[in-house]
Parts: C-alpha cells; structure tokens; sequence
C-alpha cells in the first residue's frame, strides 16, 4: 500500500487544515505555516577531512491538541520511496517547539553507515520545518554548515510549465573558482509519485548557455544531488552564472537547489531553486 492510501485519513485532515490558511495563495509564495512539505536535502555521511555530515531538524507546531502528529518520510536518493513508511514525532500538548539532533541517524540509526536523501513532512495542524546541515571536524571543535527552510509540496514546480519557463527551478546566487576552493552541488527533488527525467543547464550573466547539459533521471519521492557538475564550465571561473532545471518529457512536480561548498573548510551555504514569477501570476 503506497502512502497515499496508507494516508487517506491524514490527507483529508491535512486539507481541512490547509483550509483555515487566510486567502488564496499564488505560484511560489510561500507560506509560512502549511500541513505537507519537503526538506530538499539530509545527510548522515562521513565528509572531507575526516569530517561528520549531519542533519538537524527544527519542527514549529501549531496548534499541537490531542490527536496531533508529525510524520517524517525519509527518502533515500537515488530510490523509489512509493513504499517508505513514515514514522512519528513523538508530540506533547501544547508543546509547539522540537529539536531533533542528527534526525537521519536518530529515526534510522545509520551509525557509521551513509545516507543522503530528502524529508518529505506531513500532519495535521499547521507547521514550520528548518534544518541545517553541518559538518563537524574530526576533534569536534568547528563545524560549518547551512540552513535549509522546509517548503510547501503545493510549491513545486509542474512537470508541464504552462508558464513558458517561468515556473521552471532557477538558482542564482552560485559561485565556483578555478583553483578548486568552491564547488556547487546540484539537487533535483521528485516529490511525485512519477518518475521524472530532467535537464540541468548552466548560462553566463547575459543568459547565454553554456558548454555542459545534464540530464537526470530521479525515481518517485526521491531526489538526485549532482556533485559539481559544471566545474570545468566558464574555465571553472563563474560568480554571475544561472543554473536551471527543467522538466524533460514527464509529469512529475520536482524541486531543484544548489549547495555551494568551500572545498578547504567543509563551509557551504544553500540556494534554493525559484521560479520567475510575475507580480499577479
């Protein structure tokens, strides 16, 4: 049983609490409390120098009442997720904030083991979902990492833009060196239960394209994070380029977002992917 049916009684309640969100919202707003989402990125895995990756979650519940439940979905890269099952944040009444230390390795106990993937989070009542994701060094003095904010499923971007490229995943903000201190990753997330094909392509700051197109396959409710794909592009030397990714030939609803990392400190600082709305769209 997949987890749409598995779900059903949670989906309907999901939906009477989308209900009481104040006004209609538009593509890509996002608001600030919502019942289904996705973090793009999580991580239990060894690094660079030695180093620990690791992942924190921050859940912001309200209201929390009897009945209330927060399940996560942990879903593997690479894997089709259809079957995973979720499990439950363990909740108070009234208590509206939690922590959850290292969440990947804490629910599946990974231990000295690997896993990337994404968290697809849903309940009943109305939340708000941060996590960073850092690396700790060998002697556990320093550690470097990046805030990632969780993001309402309805914010995807559609396998079809009836929008013209508009509400395809664009990231700005990247930057790379030749001398090998920065590379960007780039994460394409399915949060469908279609398999989805899609290009990711690289432009200079006048919206050339560049040299280099990658094409991804990315199983259901699963995401792919391409390690430096475009390292060689613009002789490894680029501040003002684009990255984007756009659906091949599918319809799966996908998200999409650069991690850019400082080779020499394990530091990064994550770029969501965004689409180009209008004012009115």
């Amino acid at each position: 049983m997949n987890r749409n049916l598995r779900n059903h009684r949670l989906a309907v309640a999901i939906l009477a609490a989308a209900a009481l969100v104040a006004g209609p919202a538009s593509a890509q707003l996002n608001q600030p409390m919502h019942g289904d989402g996705w973090i793009l990125a999580a991580v239990h895995a060894p690094g660079y120098h030695g180093a620990i990756w690791r992942t924190d979650l921050w859940i912001f519940c309200d209201p929390v009442e009897d009945g209330t439940t927060v399940e996560l979905f942990f879903n593997r890269s690479g894997e089709d997720n259809s079957e995973v099952h979720s499990v439950l944040v363990p909740l108070t009444v009234h208590k509206e904030n939690y922590y959850i230390e290292d969440v990947v390795d804490h629910f599946l106990g990974i231990g000295d083991g690997s896993w990337l993937g994404a968290i697809h989070y849903r309940s009943n009542s109305n939340l708000q979902v941060w996590a960073r994701v850092y690396s700790i060094s060998p002697d556990g003095t320093e550690s470097y990492g990046q805030l990632i904010e969780g993001i309402p499923t309805g914010d995807a971007s559609p396998g079809k833009d009836p929008w013209r490229a508009r509400e395809y995943q664009w990231m700005y903000a990247v930057k790379h060196t030749a001398n090998g201190r920065y590379r960007v990753n780039v994460g394409v997330v399915n949060v469908s239960g279609e398999t989805g094909t899609f290009d990711v392509n690289i432009y200079d700051g006048a919206g050339n394209v560049l040299d280099g197109s990658v094409r991804v396959e990315v199983p259901p409710y699963s995401m792919v994070q391409l390690s430096d794909p475009f390292a060689d592009s613009f002789g490894g030397e680029w501040a003002d380029v684009r990255i984007r990714v756009t659906p091949a030939d599918d319809e799966a609803s996908f998200f999409a977002y650069a991690s850019v990392v400082d080779n020499a400190t394990n530091d990064a600082f994550f770029v969501r992917g965004m689409k180009r709305m209008r004012p009115g769209d």
